[in-house]
């Protein structure tokens, strides 16, 4: 096959066109989260809270679900998504862009995270993915990596069901002075 520059050129120009139109719908995507359980949270999206529990499981090893069972996922995004609010904006900001990379998965793709939905990634893929992270040479990644474990881990052991699986016996008790 003969190539010419000309036709070189007009490849690369419809493949340029091509990864533009591709980029442009994935922010339209990403700028219209699904609506599911919006109501119950004042940060996270359904896209975050599919990827939370996903991550669940394999950062709270046995300790997840725990007593909470049934309840377990909801209390942990809930405790989550107010754990988030009491950031400061910048830091609201990063994970916003975080959990969007998370809800692509061409994005997740390029940064060595598992490509199928969240909800049925089995917990050794997920696994393998944090395992990268963690060790990345890439720092980016690495705190990426300390946020979500810092951020799922804190909003877990904060919650007074689980003090114990922490060893935690809880609060001291103040009694008032007896004056």
């Amino acid at each position: 096959m003969n190539t010419s520059r000309r036709e070189f050129f007009k490849v690369s120009l419809l493949g340029s066109a091509i990864l533009l139109v591709g980029s442009s719908l994935s922010a339209i995507a990403l700028a219209n989260p699904s609506t599911k359980n919006l109501q119950k949270f004042d940060f996270l999206q359904a896209s975050d809270a599919d990827f939370l529990l996903a991550l669940a499981p394999v950062m709270l090893k046995s300790n997840y679900p725990g007593v909470l069972a049934e309840d377990a996922g909801v209390r942990l995004l809930m405790a989550v998504d107010q754990q988030i609010i009491t950031l400061g904006e910048h830091s609201q900001k990063q994970l916003r862009q975080l959990f969007d990379l998370m809800s692509s998965t061409t994005f997740r793709y390029l940064v060595g995270a598992p490509t199928s939905d969240w909800n049925v990634t089995p917990a050794k893929e997920i696994e393998s993915f944090l395992q990268g992270w963690k060790n990345s040479l890439f720092s980016l990644k690495r705190t990426g990596y300390a946020s979500l474990g810092k951020l799922i881990i804190m909003s877990w052991y904060a919650q007074s069901e689980n003090y114990l699986q922490a060893g935690y016996p809880g609060p001291p008790k103040i009694y008032p002075s007896q004056e």
